[in-house]
């Protein structure tokens, strides 16, 4: 039985983790890797007969088509310890129009109305030089105190969305897992750069999606 396509799965042997994008939940089942297959392209389904039943009770399995993004490469760097640069007028502009940004999409919104916002990339964006993206992200950590909500990285990841977007730059949104204890986290990344987070606070973290 297929999960849902809005469900996706990440693989930390033994266990198995499920985001339902279409709730905002996570469901980390111990010892479950056994009961599912992933294949390359479509959406995972459960090999075991009665998990597939309590899943299907669940809401989480259905048909169609994946919607899942590829999965980043494995980060390999970070912008720790990057200079800061002093803040423009520019950049003092870009950062209320991104928090205008936040207040209308992401305070009250439900979780796949944030997910819609990071699918629609900018196509037009070139893959930017590190020190241009290095710059724009310092400027961001400067103006980030004087906004209120700060603290949890969904927060923080969709501000800094949305301030490199009116700056002309582009970020893949990461969300990741790991178990024992669980705990999920999100960042944004470029290619193999942690953007706002450091390499060894993102390295336990699997990846079960990417926007």
């Amino acid at each position: 039985m297929n999960l849902r396509p809005d469900v996706h799965m990440a693989r930390l042997e033994p266990d198995v983790v499920l985001l339902d994008t279409g709730q905002g939940e996570y469901l980390c089942l111990a010892q479950g890797a056994v009961a599912f297959a992933q294949p390359r392209v479509g959406p995972a389904f459960i090999l075991d007969e009665s998990l597939a039943e309590e899943a299907a009770a669940l809401g989480l399995t259905g048909e169609g088509a994946s919607l899942a993004v590829p999965l980043p490469p494995k980060p390999v760097a970070d912008l720790v310890g990057h200079a800061d640069k002093p803040l423009t007028r520019a950049d003092r502009l870009a950062g209320l129009m991104a928090y205008l940004t936040v207040l209308g999409r992401y305070h009250g919104r439900p979780f796949p109305r944030l997910l819609a916002y990071a699918a629609k990339k900018r196509r037009w964006t070139p893959a930017p030089a590190l020190a241009a993206l290095a710059d724009q992200v310092m400027a961001f950590r400067q103006i980030l105190p004087w906004a209120p909500f700060q603290g949890v990285c969904l927060y923080r990841s969709f501000f800094l969305l949305a301030f490199l977007r009116r700056r002309g730059f582009d970020a893949t949104w990461v969300f990741g897992v790991q178990t024992w204890p669980f705990e999920a986290h999100c960042w944004l990344q470029v290619g193999d750069i942690v953007l706002d987070d450091s390499l060894d606070h993102v390295r336990p973290f699997t990846p079960i999606l990417a926007i």
